[in-house]
């Protein structure tokens, strides 16, 4: 009997203890400042440029939609012709040394690739664009 009395009061002051240990805390809420958000604004600003660039990449390779994009027509067809990076630098390159109204025009310009009409500064490139020639025609 003895022994449940003792217990019984030591779980009452362990309650007493508890309950006191937030009573500090209440009435003690700080109020918010504008600057406290600053934080969460320029994560919300990161995120949309974020999304900003995903969209603009995913909407520059969708060939699904008819446009009038010349340099969208000339990706189109590096990417039908499988050609790498390198080729499609100098293709762009070509285009542009010889005033193509389109970078496009060079796939159905077989003469552009010939050696009399190559611009000067495209003669160290003849031998790739010689082989370009023979996988484009």
């Amino acid at each position: 009997m003895i022994s449940s009395l003792f217990e019984n009061l030591c779980l009452f002051a362990q309650v007493n203890r508890w309950r006191s240990m937030g009573s500090r805390f209440r009435g003690s809420r700080g109020r918010g400042d504008i600057s406290d958000l600053l934080p969460y604004l320029i994560g919300m600003v990161v995120i949309g440029i974020g999304v900003a660039i995903v969209v603009a990449i995913a909407k520059r390779k969708d060939f699904s939609k008819p446009c009038d994009d010349p340099n969208k027509l000339f990706r189109q067809l590096c990417i039908a012709h499988h050609l790498d990076f390198g080729s499609r630098r100098l293709l762009l390159k070509l285009a542009t040394a010889l005033d193509l109204a389109q970078p496009a025009l060079v796939f159905v310009t077989p003469e552009a690739f010939e050696p009399n009409h190559l611009p000067p500064q495209l003669y160290a490139e003849q031998a790739r664009l010689a082989e370009l020639s023979q996988r484009l025609f």
